[in-house]
């Protein structure tokens, strides 16, 4: 077959279809082109490879793309199918270094309603992905970024309390029912997992996600292991560093190439997805201060080693604040420099960079030390 022959072997998407004369109005728009297949395929020049020569596919009717010198543009291979995700959406999205939601709203049009093609289940991925995790969010769920209720005002202005800006909540598309918001957790533009926070007890909530087999049949249940997952997979940057915090707060706060593993120690198949974004520059870990952080990054250290990964740290600074209640704090997480320090963002991931060290015989050393003497004090208190 010959490569610009892929397409037939596509089946349809199973989400929302893009409409093929929104991808068409696009390309016209953006790129030079030429036509092939009565129109089923356009070729413009490669914009990640100084092509010259029109060797790269697409495909409107499909929403796919194909790369004749490789896709590698499009990011991981997808474990569960074997290929990497090449819809035109992708596609946009990293030409346009922009979100999901914004990369529809450019080819849609500012004025369309994208609201519908945000729903997980809608999502215009690769045609040829295949679910093997699937979850859905609870009946009722809306994003909170178009809301215009009572609730979704309350859970914006703590969200935005927290780092956020009435911008990031669309962008990363975070969902509301009552008074809980729904972080979703997307890899390969479908959603696998979601993780929950209400604002007024300050529990979490977890799916069970259906596990299928090669006839589509369900053969599991995940459990609701956050361990399986990384928030923020779909967002990082192939093969360059990454970022681990805790939590998704402090993901959020240290922005740019920030992953949140959901707990203190990296799971195995945390690390496959590592391993599957391929961090030449490293990666950077971001724990919490206190034993349990502590105790984190000898063993992360550890796993990322073995999984031949160069690891360094970096520890929020242990400044003083008083909180609401009066009481005199010291910083225990990223997030905390925000709510506590007043600190911006910016300055923030500035502090987050300026302390990145790498974690030598010494700083394991120094390490151990401190959870010994912890140890000590939380026993005698």
């Amino acid at each position: 077959m010959a490569k610009y022959d892929k397409f037939r072997s596509l089946k349809k998407p199973s989400g929302k279809q893009l409409p093929p004369e929104r991808i068409i109005a696009w390309i016209e728009k953006n790129f030079e082109f030429k036509i092939r297949k009565n129109g089923l395929e356009y070729l413009i020049c490669d914009p990640f490879d100084y092509d010259t020569r029109f060797r790269f596919n697409i495909n409107p009717e499909l929403g796919a793309c194909h790369s004749w010198h490789g896709d590698e543009w499009a990011g991981p291979i997808n474990p569960e199918t074997g290929k990497r995700n090449c819809s035109f959406l992708k596609f946009v999205r990293i030409y346009r270094k922009c979100s999901y939601k914004d990369a529809l709203r450019e080819v849609l049009g500012a004025s369309e309603d994208v609201s519908e093609f945000l729903r997980p289940e809608n999502r215009a991925g690769a045609p040829e992905a295949q679910k093997k995790v699937a979850v859905a969010l609870p009946d009722g769920t809306a994003l909170l970024a178009d809301a215009k209720d009572r609730q979704a005002n309350i859970l914006r202005k703590w969200l935005i309390s927290r780092g956020y800006t009435n911008d990031t909540i669309a962008k990363y598309e975070l969902y509301y029912l009552g008074m809980e918001v729904y972080w979703p957790y997307f890899e390969f533009d479908t959603m696998v997992y979601w993780q929950s926070r209400s604002r007024v007890r300050k529990r979490f909530q977890f799916p069970d996600a259906n596990v299928y087999g090669e006839k589509g049949e369900i053969i599991g249940k995940t459990e609701g292991s956050k361990g399986h997952f990384l928030y923020g997979f779909d967002e990082a940057e192939l093969a360059n560093y990454l970022i681990l915090t805790e939590a998704i707060f402090d993901q959020h706060t240290l922005g740019d190439q920030a992953l949140a593993i959901g707990g203190a120690t990296l799971t195995d198949q945390q690390i496959k997805k590592i391993r599957l974004l391929g961090p030449r520059k490293g990666v950077i870990l971001a724990p919490d201060n206190d034993v349990a952080g502590y105790k984190s990054v000898l063993a992360n250290y550890r796993l990322l080693e073995r999984a031949g990964s160069k690891v360094y740290c970096s520890f929020p600074p242990e400044l003083s604040y008083v909180d609401r209640e009066g009481k005199k704090c010291t910083v225990k997480d990223f997030n905390e420099l925000f709510t506590g320090c007043g600190m911006s963002l910016k300055e923030i991931r500035d502090q987050f960079d300026d302390n990145i060290k790498s974690l030598t015989v010494q700083e394991t050393i120094r390490l151990r030390r401190k959870i010994s003497e912890l140890d000590k004090t939380r026993r005698r208190d």
